[in-house]
């Protein structure tokens, strides 16, 4: 042999052994090549599809409207203005509120009589309304519900085979995601009539009942000059129920990777678990007879 075709045999052989090396990188991955352009973090493959999926797709709206539901709430805050008629001056009172809406850390001041004085003595009003319960449970059910979706959208992206082959992880997630839409129908409500109670006791018309100088009629003309803006909070209720819904959807999407969900769908006869799990080595089993039965043929 030449030295030119033992050359040509070394590059031939080196060629093979880089072809061979490539295709077990390959065979790395899911069988078809993908395993190299899988984005990997931690050794946890990444699998965005399944942001895709209604269950995952849900997750973001189900994130994004709680988000927007506890933060219109818990920032909330506005102000009630009236007008204090005496005969020597008129006073302007301010009355701001917000949440928690315990009225009692949002004291303002009126005049203490209608003498000439009383533009600088004054009188210091706290207010005795605690309507705090509902506001706050409407804000930590969209807090735990933001909580719940960042971990349930992180395991449909780093956990998709464990989530697919352990039966358990769907049916807990069916679990909490039902319990959910429960608490968000319950703070819904309560946060609806919280919002009616808001503008009942904070209305300037109630706000005047608690002002000494107006109770006791001192006072020429005691009147509402702004009442409070309300939109925010009617805003809040809203986004409450349509959370209601998402949380019912997802359910239902939920249900539909379960066990229970699967069982349903197979006919007659057919055994729940002839197959193997996803991603094993074994080949799929077919149903087979039981021993010492005959069945005839149908034509």
């Amino acid at each position: 042999m030449s030295a030119n075709d033992q050359a040509a045999s070394s590059r031939a052989s080196l060629n093979q052994n880089a072809e061979n090396t490539i295709s077990r990188s390959d065979a790395a991955g899911d069988g078809n090549g993908s395993g190299r352009n899988q984005p990997k973090i931690f050794n946890m493959e990444m699998h965005f599809s399944a942001l895709k999926e209604p269950r995952g797709f849900i997750r973001i709206l189900q994130a994004v409207f709680a988000i927007m539901a506890f933060s219109i709430t818990a920032g909330y805050s506005t102000t009630a203005k009236i007008l204090i008629e005496c005969a020597e001056f008129k006073a302007h009172v301010d009355v701001k509120f917000g949440y928690p809406f315990r009225m009692a850390y949002f004291p303002f001041d009126v005049p203490k009589d209608c003498s000439s004085t009383s533009r600088v003595d004054s009188h210091t009003v706290i207010l005795p309304y605690n309507l705090s319960s509902n506001p706050e449970f409407f804000v930590a059910c969209g807090v735990l519900s933001f909580m719940f979706c960042c971990a349930a959208v992180a395991v449909y992206v780093f956990r998709t085979a464990l989530y697919q082959t352990n039966q358990t992880i769907p049916i807990l997630d069916m679990g909490v995601t039902a319990v959910f839409t429960v608490f968000w129908f319950a703070g819904s409500c309560a946060w609806a009539q919280g919002v009616s109670d808001v503008k009942y006791y904070m209305s300037p018309d109630k706000l005047i009942e608690r002002i000494p100088v107006c109770a006791n009629l001192t006072a020429i003309n005691c009147s509402a000059e702004e009442y409070g803006n309300y939109s925010s909070l009617n805003i809040s209720v809203l986004l409450g129920f349509t959370n209601v819904m998402l949380w019912a959807f997802g359910t239902w999407f939920v249900y539909k990777d379960t066990a229970f969900h699967q069982q349903h769908q197979l006919p007659p006869g057919v055994p729940g678990s002839q197959y193997p799990p996803v991603g094993s080595n074994y080949p799929p089993q077919s149903p087979t007879q039981p021993q010492g039965q005959f069945q005839q043929p149908q034509y």
